[in-house]
């Protein structure tokens, strides 16, 4: 097996839950946050590519994967601290991190926590929780709008959208894989959604943080859809935006190598300022 496929995993204890993590390659480290729809696994097209030049580490939130949930608390708070568990556990003082979709409240409450400990952060079609009287109109505009009417065009895990259309038609085999990552863990905490939604960072404070932020989106996202991360991004002092062609919800699992490239160039441009 290639070295850098082979690296530590194992759990860190966290009061009564266990959070489970996996450690691939050397270098700077890249902590990478999954999405409703995932686990550790899903970044299993971003951890042979990236940790030939960095320290990948995955994790599992809370109820997902093989972390345990078991006092019910899994939610976009306590996922910051089980990220400082993780990093402490494994010797990390400071970390690229990368969140996608739900993972992007983590790493950007992990930011706004302690800045100190983050080299960059990326946030991967996700609002993070910044929150402005345009954003939150838009917010409510799409949940009711998906409460109503779910687009047969897109592959659906657990009742959103995650795939595009080109996606599945082009690559069914990737997308059924897409579903079966995400039912190899019980069902999402059912109050997950409502959580995120309730967690808001003040635009004010996410103003002040100076950190390199990278925000990746698709082009037919309609979670979180391009405008909705251009106001998200306008909200950050060093932030950019990356909109991936013929993409939904989930470019890192759709056009991995553009996804993996982005990122790439963007961490380079990080390391060498």
């Amino acid at each position: 097996m290639t070295p850098i496929l082979i690296g530590p995993k194992g759990f860190v204890t966290c009061g009564v839950e266990q959070i489970y993590y996996e450690s691939y390659g050397e270098g700077e480290p890249i902590v990478l946050c999954h999405g409703k729809g995932g686990n550790h696994a899903i970044w299993y097209q971003q951890i042979p590519n990236l940790a030939q030049s960095y320290r990948v580490i995955t994790w599992d939130q809370r109820g997902f994967g093989r972390s345990t949930n078991v006092t019910m608390q899994s939610s976009p708070t306590v996922a910051v601290d089980d990220l400082f568990a993780i990093m402490d556990a494994l010797d990390v003082e400071r970390a690229h991190l990368v969140g996608q979709s739900m993972g992007g409240w983590a790493v950007l409450g992990a930011a706004l926590q302690k800045p100190a400990r983050v080299l960059s952060l990326t946030l991967a079609n996700s609002i993070a929780g910044i929150t402005t009287p345009e954003i939150a109109l838009m917010y409510e505009h799409i949940l009711a709008q998906r409460l109503v009417q779910q687009p047969v065009t897109h592959l659906s895990m657990e009742g959103h959208a995650v795939l595009a259309e080109q996606t599945v038609e082009e690559n069914l085999t990737r997308a059924f894989l897409y579903e079966q990552i995400g039912k190899s863990h019980g069902p999402a905490p059912v109050t997950m959604s409502l959580l995120l939604k309730r967690t808001c960072f003040d635009s004010t404070e996410v103003a002040k943080l100076i950190v390199p932020t990278l925000f990746i989106t698709g082009e037919f996202d309609i979670i979180f859809p391009p405008k909705m991360i251009q106001l998200a991004a306008a909200c950050m002092q060093q932030a950019e935006v990356v909109e991936i062609p013929c993409a939904d919800h989930s470019p890192y699992f759709e056009t991995p190598q553009v996804w993996n490239t982005t990122l790439r160039n963007f961490l380079s441009r990080v390391s060498e300022a």
